[in-house]
């Protein structure tokens, strides 16, 4: 009741910024941002605003603007306790993470937490059943939910799609200029390539005093379709935390290509972050760069220019410039460059010995330059070069009398425009030479990588149904060579690796082939797998890749067979349906689990729904990646119940425990149960600290109290623990 009337009373006073048809900062606190608008999140973007509370709980909470409250939840996960109000002009406020609500919401929702006997609730109210004042204290700031303390904020338009709040009527101090950190070039398709590779390039950037803007120290060679995307954050001036900028440019060749600003989202377009944010790995870590382009399928409402931002460009040098801003103005740039050029290929590398000596020969082919320049280094470790040769080349053979008083040598070419390839051969030795090979998957193309234990004598062929390719050398002991893939060959896909003096491996790639609007139910290793796709699921056609491989798991799991890559990485507007089957009796249903890889050895619960009649684990998931069927036999922790074991305490003593489980994880409200004196208590857990408290709404009567806490994982397992205290 005294909440109640704080209210009201609260309620009677009106901010000037409310009568001017404005919105009320809600907290006391000087404003300053943990978080802006359309931020990266795990799987969706950031919806609304993070408002700092300095470490602290309990700040109260002001109602933005006139309206009334329109729902209230609580739910140990997401948002935690959460408000959502009704603005008078039809618009939606949220408050969430909040350590409590003001009256009359808390009693309602105590009240219902009682009559259903569970901590998570979920009120809906009409208009005039809790009209709000703007300014009137409607809760306390916390940090229930996901995150620390803080008080998350978000507006919704009247048709419930987020919009950034800092364009309706918030503004934040902030003198300070977004900071571009990195750029990524991405190659599209087989036949694109950057630095002569198919994976994304990350080019480090760095900060030109003289200039007033970031740059790229050298230009990226380039050839076919590329897009560009970059990591990037701003600041404000009252916080250190990292923020999303709100818009972003790419200029090429001093034109406007494409842009985005981050103004709205719907709720339905969430999972497209993907979309918009690929992962991107650098020297030193990963990130997610913001996409200067827009990819098939994509309905984000962010985009602007006059194209999707594929670039296609002419052979020769051009001017990339990235252009980011904040909300307030503040500006920055980063400049590079990118050089469009076909790059030489050295092929059919090897060393073989004459009657008149040791010869090293291979081919060189450029197909937009007719001289090359080509030197022959080399080495006895490998590592240290020491040129022997060069000159200017046509395309054609190459050939040299070699000593053998090095044991590495290299010929190297390089174009007009800087672009390289390179091949290493090693004179022979009587060891066969082995390898162990990767599979790199891509929409439309495999690429294998084959890593040699030692560098062969010459450079190993590829075998594409009658085609005989050479692989390009990417490092010492390093080959790869893209293997294409054909929906109008379903039966090809069988590749042949040739090494001098080692055996034939055999390599066989899945032809089966996903796009979009078109249902699919594929099945893969010999049924041990199955991907169910709906017609709206895939937003480009690619063909799907299934690898076995040995899991690596902690000692609270138990791999029941072979894990599965599942590749390419890509995401799908539909989930897809995944099934793993568990033919054995071994191990109990309801303790197997499907799990995703999430780090080295660290899995993750996907699903534990099981098809009896298929005998099959099924989930559906957002992307592929690697997955596995493991088992969960370990109970739960709990510690540190309190009241203690024979402690003595006042009538009202918190009621708490520690619990932990890292296998199938505690994912449901059901499976924890807090036992008072053979009554059960409302439990609230708190999934991030590993903690749940029981509610205790009176006070005990003096004597001995029996406190028991239960706790079941996502497998069944569980875990009890119990104390005996006296009530003084």
């Amino acid at each position: 009741m005294i909440k109640w009337t704080l209210l009201l009373a609260v309620a009677l006073w009106l901010p000037a910024s409310a009568e001017e048809g404005g919105l009320i900062w809600p907290l006391s606190l000087a404003p300053a941002l943990t978080s802006t608008f359309g931020e990266s999140r795990s799987r969706a973007f950031h919806a609304g605003i993070d408002l700092k509370t300095w470490g602290e709980t309990g700040h109260p909470v002001q109602a933005l603007a006139d309206g009334y409250i329109w729902r209230v939840r609580t739910s140990p996960w997401g948002y935690g306790r959460a408000l959502y109000q009704k603005l008078a002009d039809g618009r939606m406020v949220v408050y969430a993470h909040l350590e409590d609500f003001a009256a009359p919401m808390a009693e309602l929702v105590q009240q219902a937490q009682q009559q259903r006997g569970r901590y998570s609730v979920d009120l809906y109210f009409k208009e005039g059943e809790i009209p709000v004042l703007g300014g009137a204290v409607i809760a306390w700031s916390g940090e229930s939910g996901a995150g620390p303390p803080h008080l998350h904020l978000e507006l919704r338009d009247e048709n419930n799609v987020a919009v950034n709040l800092l364009l309706h009527g918030f503004s934040i101090a902030d003198t300070i200029a977004p900071t571009l950190q990195r750029v990524a070039i991405t190659p599209h398709g087989r036949n694109a390539q950057v630095e002569g590779g198919h994976d994304p390039y990350v080019l480090n950037l760095r900060w030109q005093p003289s200039r007033g803007e970031f740059i790229g120290v050298r230009p990226v060679q380039v050839l076919g379709p590329v897009s560009i995307s970059a990591l990037m954050y701003d600041r404000a001036d009252a916080a250190p935390n990292k923020l999303a900028p709100y818009r972003v440019e790419l200029h090429i060749d001093g034109e406007l290509i494409f842009a985005a600003r981050y103004e709205q989202v719907r709720y339905g377009d969430m999972h497209q972050m993907y979309l918009d944010r690929p992962l991107a790995a650098f020297k030193g870590g990963i990130g997610r760069f913001y996409n200067l382009c827009r990819l098939p399928g994509n309905r984000l409402e962010f985009y602007e220019g006059p194209s999707d931002g594929i670039l296609n460009l002419a052979k020769g040098r051009h001017e990339v410039v990235v252009v980011v801003a904040d909300v307030n103005g503040n500006e920055n740039r980063a400049r590079f460059g990118l050089m469009v050029a076909e790059p030489p290929v050295i092929a059919g590398a090897r060393i073989a010995a004459a009657a008149n000596g040791t010869f090293i020969e291979a081919r060189m082919t450029d197909a937009d330059d007719r001289l090359v320049e080509v030197e022959l280094a080399s080495s006895r470790d490998g590592e240290n070069w020491r040129r022997v040769d060069r000159r200017q080349s046509r395309s054609g053979p190459l050939k040299w009398q070699i000593h053998r008083n090095a044991s590495y040598w290299r010929i190297q070419a390089r174009d007009p425009a800087g672009a390289t390839a390179f091949a290493i051969c090693r004179l022979p030795e009587p060891a066969v030479p082995t390898f162990a090979l990767e599979r790199r998957p891509h929409a439309d193309f495999v690429e294998l990588v084959m890593r040699y234990e030692q560098v062969p004598s010459a450079t190993p062929l590829v075998r594409i149904d009658t085609v005989n390719i050479s692989p390009r050398q990417t490092g010492l002991r390093e080959f790869r060579v893209a293997v294409p893939l054909d929906p109008s060959d379903p039966t090809g896909g069988s590749v042949l690796l040739r090494t001098p003096g080692a055996a034939v491996q055999r390599v066989v790639l899945d032809q089966q082939f996903v796009k979009p609007g078109a249902a699919a139910k594929l099945t893969y290793a010999n049924g041990a797998v199955e991907l169910g796709f709906a017609a709206a699921s895939a937003y480009a056609p690619f063909f799907p890749q299934v690898e076995t491989f040995e899991p690596q798991v902690s000692a609270a799991l138990v791999a029941v067979g072979s894990a599965f890559a599942l590749g390419p990485d890509v995401s799908f507007d539909r989930k897809v349906e995944l099934r793993l089957r568990y033919d054995r009796e071994t191990l109990p249903p309801e303790k197997l689990g499907i799990y995703r890889e999430v780090a080295a050895e660290k899995w993750s619960l996907v699903s534990n729904e099981w098809d009896a009649v298929g005998r099959q684990m099924v989930a559906r998931v957002r992307r592929l990646g690697r997955y596995a069927l493991l088992a969960d036999l370990e109970a739960p922790e709990i510690s540190s119940l309190q009241p203690a074991e024979g402690s003595f305490v006042g009538s009202r003593p918190e009621i708490r425990g520690a619990v932990r489980d890292q296998g199938a994880g505690i994912g449901r409200e059901t499976d924890i149960e807090f036992e008072l004196d053979g009554s059960l208590l409302i439990a609230e857990y708190d999934p991030e600290a590993g903690r749940v408290y029981g509610h205790l709404l009176e006070d005990l009567s003096p004597g001995m109290h029996r406190l028991v806490l239960r706790v079941r994982d996502m497998s069944g397992n569980q875990a009890e623990m119990y104390s005996e205290f006296t009530v003084r």
